[in-house]
């Protein structure tokens, strides 16, 4: 009978295997793309929706302003010292 493994080895060993979980989740992510050319819905709520890709390019495009977003707006709040009480 095998002994129970405790959350840190797992851990330890998905850190191991980190470049198969990126390749994998690629591959799915990939696959996802390949899909929605050949399945659309059939009464898509909004004209976007019957576009091949459009989710795809929505959460790139919504990704892209995200990051933007926190790097521009949100990081240099975060980033000031503790004792910088917002006063010039």
């Amino acid at each position: 009978m095998r002994e129970p493994q405790s959350l840190g080895s797992w851990l330890e060993r998905a850190r191991a295997n980190a470049d198969g979980w990126k390749k994998a989740l690629y591959a799915v992510l990939g696959l996802c793309v390949v899909l929605n050319l050949f399945i659309t819905p059939h009464h898509p709520h909004f004209s976007g929706e019957g576009v091949p890709g459009f989710w795809e390019a929505f959460a790139l495009v919504a990704t892209v302003v995200m990051v933007v977003v926190l790097k521009k707006v949100i990081y240099p709040m975060l980033a000031r010292p503790e004792d910088d009480n917002g006063r010039s």
